[in-house]
């Protein structure tokens, strides 16, 4: 591992910005941080895992430029889980966050943010964001519901209202790291893990009402995508396994089990989606979504409850042979009632 760079005073924050293959879209992400008026606050850690193209030579040159700013880590792995675990384990930031390569964020917004973030005691920060459509370039606000911003809540009854995502989560980086939170490597899915296993040590929450991350969707190679979601299925399982054990083994306040059980329930049924509906060959999608709710319901019989009526309804659809165009246009009306 090859580190360029260097960092200047405490910082406020941490930026992890993993990418592989990423010439196309750094020069829109990285001009984001690069503003003298950030001075010695911010810290983004450009995680170049294995590229074969000229992300790295576009990241040493942010560097070179913003030595105060950018950090290069160039890694011999194209691991996303394990790039995430490197810029945990060497942030210098009080807080800590990550940008997807592909992704970026709102300059001003980002600046207010920091300056709540030096006073800001809570483990959990959660700001607003916007979809981005890859193809026509249409903003989609995503803010959250019935909040009080500003407050420090102490519990996350909050959270379950609005599910907290990579793109509008950011942590105290000592609850990361005198944890020891670390995402399984060489797989989709990790932001899962991301979301839920902090919160096992949280002790509370704020949510700012700024507007910082956009998140370009529409992009094929996402693991959202249709193709994605069917082809690395089994990285799915491999992530809901290992949070429900760590849910049935952890120790942990009633409100935080609460808040696993919540997430960790909608994780095990979405997958059900995927082979219902995601995966071509539709009775072998049934045959494993079927042997996927056994598993759910003997590894914790609540959670299996939990997912029973989803259960249900994907396997009538799959039945009738539903297909997914049809099943995403379903999902609209129902979401509009």
């Amino acid at each position: 591992m090859e580190i360029n760079g260097s960092t200047m005073g405490d910082k406020v924050l941490t930026i992890a910005v993993p990418s592989y293959n990423m010439e196309n879209h750094l020069p829109k992400n990285l001009p984001t941080y690069a503003d003298t008026r950030f001075g010695d606050a911010l810290e983004v850690i450009i995680l170049d895992n294995a590229s074969t193209d000229r992300t790295a030579q576009i990241a040493q040159d942010f560097v070179d430029r913003f030595p105060q700013i950018f950090r290069l880590v160039r890694r011999d792995s194209r691991g996303y889980g394990s790039s995430i675990n490197a810029a945990i384990e060497q942030a210098s930031g009080r807080y800590f966050r990550i940008v997807d390569a592909d992704d970026w964020v709102n300059k001003e917004n980002l600046l207010n943010l920091i300056d709540k973030l030096r006073s800001c005691q809570a483990d959990v920060v959660q700001t607003n964001y916007r979809k981005v459509s890859m193809v026509t370039k249409q903003e989609f606000p995503v803010r959250f519901r019935d909040v009080e911003y500003d407050h420090l809540y102490t519990e996350f009854s909050k959270c379950r209202l609005n599910a907290p995502c990579i793109h509008s989560t950011v942590y105290r980086t000592q609850v990361l790291q005198e944890n020891g939170i670390t995402l399984q490597d060489k797989m989709f899915f990790v932001d899962e893990e991301y979301v839920i296993l902090p919160f096992l040590y949280a002790k509370n929450v704020i949510f700012y009402d700024l507007d910082i991350y956009r998140y370009l969707v529409g992009n094929p190679t996402q693991s959202t995508s249709p193709q994605n979601r069917a082809k690395y299925a089994e990285h799915r399982e491999k992530i809901v396994r290992r949070l429900i054990h760590v849910y049935k083994t952890a120790h942990m306040n009633e409100d935080v089990r609460e808040y696993c059980f919540f997430r960790i329930s909608q994780a095990a049924a979405d997958h059900l989606t995927t082979l219902y509906m995601y995966l071509p060959d539709r009775k072998e999608g049934k045959r494993r979504a079927l042997e996927w709710e056994r598993e759910v319901r003997n590894e914790d019989e609540k959670m299996g409850n939990a997912i029973r009526k989803k259960a249900f309804l994907l396997r009538q659809l799959n039945g009738l042979h539903v297909g997914l165009e049809n099943y995403e246009r379903l999902k609209k009306l129902l979401l509009r009632k």
